[in-house]
Formats: C-alpha cells, sequence, structure tokens
C-alpha cells in the first residue's frame, strides 16, 4: 500500500480542528452574557449587574472577538476550498496546529472563566495569524503564478 501523499492527511485535519475551533468560538458568543457576568463576580439569572458600563464594555469586547474570528473563519475557509495552501505541507500543519491549540485554549477560556485579555491574546495567535498567511499565500500564489501550469 502507498503511503499518503502530504495533502490526504493535512486537508481533511485542517477542516476538522479548524471547524472545531470555529465551534468554540461560536460557543463563548452565544453565552456571552453569561460569560461576562461571571468574569464581573455576579449571577445573571438574578438581575441586572450593579455596574453596568463595565458589563457592557466587557461584553462588546468579547463581541469583537468573537465576530472578528467568525470574519477571520470566512477567509480561512475561502481559501481552504479555493485549495491556495493545499499544496504547501508546512504551511497546512502550522495551520492544523494552530487551530488545535485555539480550539482547546477557547474551550478551556470559556470553562474555566479567564479575562477577555487572554481571548484577544488567542484571537491574535490562533485567528489573525493564519488569516494573515492565508492571505499572503493567496497574494503570492496570484501575484507570481507560483502554481500555474
Amino acid at each position: 500500500m502507498a503511503p499518503f501523499r502530504p495533502e490526504e492527511v493535512t486537508l481533511p485535519a485542517r477542516f476538522i480542528v479548524m471547524t472545531c475551533h470555529l465551534i468554540s468560538v461560536l460557543m463563548v458568543l452565544f453565552d456571552v452574557d453569561y460569560l461576562v457576568s461571571e468574569m464581573l463576580g455576579f449571577n445573571a439569572d438574578t438581575g441586572p449587574p450593579s455596574n453596568e458600563q463595565a458589563f457592557n464594555d466587557k461584553k462588546q469586547v468579547v463581541e469583537g472577538l468573537c465576530y472578528g474570528a467568525i470574519a477571520c473563519f470566512g477567509i480561512e475557509y475561502i481559501g481552504l476550498f479555493l485549495g491556495i495552501s493545499m499544496f504547501f505541507p508546512q504551511i497546512m500543519s502550522l495551520y492544523v496546529i494552530l487551530h488545535f491549540l485555539g480550539a482547546i485554549l477557547v474551550g478551556l477560556f470559556r470553562v474555566d472563566n479567564w479575562d477577555v485579555g487572554a481571548l484577544a491574546a488567542f484571537f491574535a495567535c490562533f485567528n489573525a495569524l493564519p488569516t494573515i498567511i492565508e492571505i499572503c499565500m493567496l497574494v503570492f500564489v496570484v501575484k507570481f503564478s507560483f502554481l500555474k501550469f
């Protein structure tokens, strides 16, 4: 039996871990009220917070990071389905590692109730970085016609 080509392994792995990472971000977004109320140390079920301005500020930051992450996922899914980085196994492996770590750490962020700064760092490392790499790959492939036959 012949060994697998790198893209036969990294392509489905990238899709799976990227989707898991997206689900963990959506989990934070859909439960943002409870998450922010727990960050500020009050029970969301008993009523409005005593410091509503701090609640709204943190909620806005968390929602903004989640929507930014979803936009980054959109760009990456487009790049994935266009096959821009498919034949670069090192880049695909980097994507798999980053999205795996992102899914795990965003899930821990939700469960362990970390501060908003952690989510911002996760966004920069595990969403913005792969998106920037994907955009650079797109520019490289289009500008230099690297994959034309």
